[in-house]
């Protein structure tokens, strides 16, 4: 996930400074949005380019299954035969052989989840990760504004710096 998320910044200095505290809350926020799409994009992707390269793989790998297939064929034909098999009255469900669950022969596997449904499953994992890691950056600030803006009005010479409280805690007072 980390290449995803740090990423190259782009040149800031032509961009206009955000006059007061609001508006640079607001211009935070936008570029957390901004990042969010980037990562998420950058995670699709990857995502596209595993799944090419797996289903290359994968198609190796199904020319060498035709001989599994093969060894599979005498469950197959036991499977057609006991539901060709005429139904006595009496004797249980036709489907269980001697009234007990069939098992499977050593050769029958459970079939593999398929390449694209791994890949989805994994960029989902990970966007849900990014998504549990950003939320909380971006709550800090969306309350950060949300206290701005309630204490716009409420502001009274009282309080030091004229209304505006220090809301970053990397910036509190250290004494």
């Amino acid at each position: 996930m980390l290449p995803h998320i740090f990423r190259p910044i782009p040149d800031l200095s032509e961009l206009p400074q955000p006059t007061n505290r609001e508006d640079r809350l607001r211009t935070i926020i936008a570029n957390l949005e901004k990042h969010d799409q980037d990562v998420r994009y950058s995670m699709l992707v990857e995502a596209r380019q595993r799944l090419k390269s797996l289903s290359a793989d994968e198609d190796t790998e199904m020319n060498d299954g035709v001989d599994a297939q093969s060894s599979s064929s005498s469950d197959h034909r036991q499977f057609i035969a006991s539901m060709n098999a005429s139904y006595t009255e009496g004797s249980g469900d036709p489907c269980l052989l001697h009234g007990s669950i069939p098992t499977s022969g050593p050769s029958v596997r459970q079939a593999p989840v398929p390449v694209q449904v791994r890949v989805a499953q994994d960029a989902i994992e990970q966007m849900e990760a990014y998504d549990r890691h950003v939320k909380q950056t971006k709550d800090y600030y969306v309350k950060a504004l949300q206290r701005q803006q309630s204490s716009r009005g409420d502001a009274s010479p009282a309080q030091p710096g004229g209304g505006h409280l220090n809301l970053d805690p990397r910036r509190r007072p250290t004494g």
